[in-house]
Formats: C-alpha cells, structure tokens, sequence
C-alpha cells in the first residue's frame, strides 16, 4: 500500500503554461482522506510553495530547496544549513562567470546583489520573498542553500566551476538555469528518507515523479520512482518506471491509478 506520495513542481507536476492539474485539490484530499501522505519536493523556497498551494496547504508536506527544508502542517521537519565560509568562496567564482548570477536562500526568503532584469525576471518566477543587498559575502544569515542562476545554462556553463567544491557541498543542476548548492549530503532524496523514518514508511511504500537532475535522489529513495515522459534522459535511467508528461497530467493521472482512486 502506498503510504508516501512525493512530485517535484516544475515540467512534472506543473504544465508547461505553469498551471496545476484542475483535479489536483480533489485528489489531495482524497488522498489524505486515505491516510496517504502528499508532498511536493522542489528547489524552489518554501515560502514560495506554500503561496502556490494555498488553500491547500495544510493537506501538503514541503520539501522545500532541494531537502534542506522540510515543513509539515506549519512545523519544521528539517532545516540544513551550509558553512557561511562556504558561501562566500562561491559568491566570489559566481561574480566571475558571465549572465551568472548569486542568490542566497533562507528560510525566510532569499537575498541576491544583483538588480539585472533578466535575472530578475527569472529569479520572480520561483522566488516570492527576496532581498536586494550591496555585498553578498557580508551577509550574516543561516543558508539553506547557495543558487547559482546562470542565464547561458547552468550544466554546460557554471556547473563545472564548482566541481572542485563536490566534497564540501551538495551540487544539484536543477533546470536550465539553475545550479544548486546545499549541505554536503542533502538533497531530495536525504529529506523522502527523514520522512519515511519520522513516520516509518518503506521504500516500498513510497511513490516519486520527477523530471530532471535534482531529482535523481528521490528516485533512488522510493521503490515506485516515475519518470515523466518529458523527463532528463539521465533521470529515465535511474526510474524505475515512466509516466506520461506533465502537459499529459502523468503524475495525478498515476497516483489514480496507483493507489486505486480511478
């Protein structure tokens, strides 16, 4: 039986135009109604995701920028924090990269030095709260996480700037222009584990839908992992089955399906 139902936002739960399946707030309360839990696991901040599911959010478990935090009915499951010495090495590398630019998250919003328009027409699309300061490295502020937004692409073009960093920290492409930074060790998948041991669910227990890199993780913790059909190829490889896309309603049209609600 499924216990753990877990889906990313962007290009899996999400259509294209960004609009949410119409049978999504029927089927969550369905869902709880059968004791099943529903979460939604994204880079994007907490604050964010919880504007995006009012007013179903006290139905909906967080895992909010990538596992660093996870917020259940309004309590702090998680929250992991990234050495601030850290931070600021990577603020410096990001400074020199070009259409790169830094964003610093914490659990209440993020902050970012820089007021180029494309950047923040990209930084408004997933961020609700944030704060323009003159020198990131000043900053003196518990991180969640470090977000490189790299308008040239961030795989291809910043990602391999941090590879030195791979010991420290936690690197996560986490769409075309995001690169993300967390505590070393935490991700996605570290935040479904916490989850399934707070409230002792199984691997087989537990259901995840993602599309791209930084949900690798995640389909590594949960036995029903489903790639969508629009998903990163890497990510097909490692998922144990497949969906339809996103525009397709793959994940609420599986999760029927799979916990018998047809």
């Amino acid at each position: 039986m499924i216990k753990l139902i877990a889906t990313d936002i962007d290009g899996t739960l999400l259509h294209s135009d960004h609009t949410l399946p119409v049978d999504l707030p029927e089927l969550i309360h369905t869902l709880r109604a059968h004791k099943i839990l529903f979460s939604v696991a994204s880079g994007r901040p907490y604050l964010t995701l919880k504007q995006s599911f009012e007013p179903l959010s006290p139905d909906i478990l967080y895992i909010a920028d990538n596992g660093s935090h996870v917020v259940y009915q309004g309590k702090e499951i998680a929250v992991h924090a990234i050495n601030n010495s850290i931070i600021k090495e990577l603020i410096i590398i990001t400074r020199e990269l070009p259409r790169a630019y830094s964003v610093v998250c914490t659990t209440n919003g993020a902050f970012v030095e820089s007021t180029e328009p494309a950047f923040l027409m990209e930084l408004e699309k997933y961020y609700v709260k944030y704060t323009v300061v003159e020198d990131l490295t000043k900053l003196n502020e518990q991180v969640i996480k470090y977000t490189v937004c790299d308008l040239n692409g961030a795989e291809d073009h910043s990602y391999p700037h941090f590879l030195s960093y791979q010991e420290k920290i936690q690197l996560s492409v986490a769409g075309f222009v995001w690169l993300d930074c967390m505590q070393k060790g935490i991700n996605k998948g570290t935040a479904i584990k916490e989850i399934q041991n707070l409230y002792h669910i199984t691997p087989e227990e537990s259901m995840a839908f993602g599309d791209y890199l930084n949900d690798l993780e995640m389909m590594q913790s949960v036995y029903y992992s489903f790639a969508m059909a629009n998903a990163h190829d890497d990510l097909k490889k490692v998922s144990r089955f497949e969906t339809t896309s996103n525009d397709e309603d793959g994940v609420t049209t599986k999760i029927k399906e799979m916990c018998n609600l047809t």
